[in-house]
């Protein structure tokens, strides 16, 4: 032999229970298999699919597989990407949010020039 070596694919491993809670959710028709390849973190659709054929096999030869109990999982529990994502809603959040107060001010001080009023409530007015 010349030792060529066949190369050899790195296969991404994923736990039974994310392909279980996938597949099930595909199979209950709560989402279609680009949707939550995405919202799972998957490669593409294909994986999903690949999921929800793996988990209609199991079925098939272990009717009881799907009782299996599963560990629950703790919503508290964030991974550390999951938490990245989530600063930066909310740093898109806030941002929009300064956008909106700032935008109101203007409003506010462009009216009170235009019609000589004032609209903001001043400190030490009676009520």
């Amino acid at each position: 032999m010349s030792g060529i070596k066949k190369p050899v694919k790195n296969y991404n491993r994923y736990s039974n229970s994310l392909k279980r809670k996938i597949a099930k959710a595909y199979i209950s028709g709560q989402a279609s298999y680009a949707i939550l390849a995405e919202e799972n973190g998957l490669r593409d659709k294909t994986v999903v699919k690949e999921f929800v054929k793996w988990y209609r096999r199991k079925l098939e030869l272990e009717p009881d597989f799907d009782i299996q109990p599963e560990m629950p999982e703790n919503p508290n529990i964030l991974s550390e990407k999951e938490l990245q994502v989530r600063v930066k809603e909310l740093e898109k959040e806030l941002h929009l949010a300064k956008l909106k107060a700032e935008m109101l001010e203007t409003i506010i001080d462009l009216a009170e020039e235009q019609f000589n009023l004032d609209i903001r409530k001043k400190s030490g007015a009676k009520q």
